[in-house]
């Protein structure tokens, strides 16, 4: 691979490095303008000015020559089968458009609005009850949408179930029964943990009609976190959800919002606890929080997917460097990074390892999910291994750091109620006042 990325031209007037031109929208109208994106001090940075509003700068990096080593990772693009026109241009023709490079690979389906924690932190800004039942999706319009993702996206998508809280729909397993009729082999429940830690019977129905995974929250290791993350003492239902799982051989992923100052620290421990639990846990996603929902950043200097690559590989003991987190090759490389902790006999190692970056694009299954790019391969070259630990690292969008052409190679979408497939940081895309495109006059 070669170190090139765009441009290279430096404006020695501001010692700034060009990178590259894109185009982004501005963080108060949501208009499409004009991008930049530059190095300064070392650190990568977006610049756009509106014409209305003003300029913005945004952090995007912590390391020009690791975000240029990641960006450069080149896999194959495999279009949406079926697509849109393109009429007024990304992002307003997601659905997806004939603009759009890469199939979906998952399918975010929102069962309902409903919830029974009200997170301070929640992209989706779910309902802080159980009531408004009527809002929820028909198992007749599940079955619409369901039938519409089979035909845009075949088989081999993976279905994530989610809200809202999903687990407070009592036919939660017909739903789950509804996609194995379908045809979806893959099916994981999105899902804060409370009920099935507290309803081991419920759990066993999830599984007994067909459900493949939980995608569970998991933002520490101790109440003090959930409290100020999810607003409610929760470790010991988090732990109780684990162990519920483990009873009946559910496999789970853990997800951690990451947030610079409040558990960002904690990564590591986590990381840990994963490891010692993999019997069960099959990974760990590390998810740094974006501006979104019901959560706004506060800090100039957000959390970024480089920094939660750097400060975790400083968290891990001496396991985990930057360059061992890879591009999953699902999307954009700057999208998400993963590893695999792979059992060997020396001991734990990360897959980058045990095998180098040439190994890794000859054996890349472009079917494989953003989590199981690596444990794919390793299951193909070591088929006898013992369980790893699979890592996931995500860079979500928003209003400030959204870069267009990464959109357009989103590979993880939400299915629209018109039967779209809706990239998943367009979809959840606010102004910095928490207003969506059609809420703006």
């Amino acid at each position: 691979m070669t170190q090139a990325v765009g441009t290279n031209n430096t404006d020695t007037k501001k010692n700034i490095t060009l990178l590259e031109l894109t185009q982004s929208v501005c963080p108060v109208c949501l208009d499409v303008i004009e991008a930049r994106i530059v190095v300064k001090d070392n650190a990568v940075f977006m610049e756009k000015t509106c014409a209305q509003h003003g300029p913005y700068s945004t952090y995007l990096w912590p390391d020009e020559e690791h975000y240029r080593w990641m960006k450069d990772f080149k896999f194959p693009h495999i279009r949406p089968q079926s697509n849109l026109p393109v009429l007024n241009g990304c992002p307003e023709d997601c659905g997806p458009c004939t603009a759009h490079q890469h199939h979906p690979r998952l399918v975010e389906l929102e069962l309902t609005q409903r919830c029974n924690l009200r997170c301070p932190v929640c992209f989706m800004a779910a309902d802080d009850n159980q009531t408004h039942v009527e809002t929820d999706l028909s198992l007749a319009d599940i079955k619409k949408q369901l039938v519409k993702i089979m035909d845009q996206c075949g088989p081999q998508t993976s279905i994530q179930l989610t809200g809202g809280e999903p687990t407070v729909r009592k036919d939660l397993p017909d739903i789950i029964a509804l996609c194995r009729e379908i045809g979806f082999s893959a099916i994981e429940v999105n899902t804060n943990g409370v009920v099935i830690s507290r309803n081991l019977n419920y759990l066993e129905q999830l599984a007994a009609s067909g459900a493949t995974g939980i995608y569970m929250q998991f933002d520490g290791l101790d109440d003090d976190v959930f409290k100020k993350v999810r607003g409610a003492n929760l470790l010991k239902d988090k732990l109780q959800a684990i162990e519920n799982c483990r009873r009946i051989g559910m496999q789970i992923v853990l997800a951690m919002a990451v947030i610079r100052g409040i558990n960002d620290e904690q990564m590591g421990k986590v990381l840990e606890f994963g490891l010692k639990n993999r019997d069960v846990i099959a990974g760990v996603a590390f998810q740094p929080a974006f501006g979104s929902g019901r959560f706004e950043i506060t800090d100039k200097k957000p959390l970024t997917m480089g920094d939660a690559i750097y400060e975790l590989s400083e968290q891990s003991n001496g396991l985990l460097s930057p360059y061992d987190f890879w591009p999953t090759g699902c999307s954009h490389p700057l999208c998400d990074a993963t590893t695999y902790i792979l059992p060997q006999p020396q001991g734990l190692v990360p897959m980058s390892r045990v095998i180098n970056v040439q190994d890794y694009m000859d054996h890349f299954n472009p079917a494989s999910p953003q989590g199981s790019v690596l444990p794919d391969i390793a299951d193909t070259m070591y088929p006898d291994h013992e369980p790893g630990l699979s890592i996931l690292i995500m860079n979500y969008m928003d209003a400030m750091s959204m870069d267009l052409k990464r959109l357009q190679q989103c590979s993880m979408t939400v299915a629209g109620k018109d039967g779209s497939q809706i990239p998943f940081c367009s979809y959840q895309l606010t102004n910095i006042d928490g207003l969506k495109r059609s809420e703006l006059a």
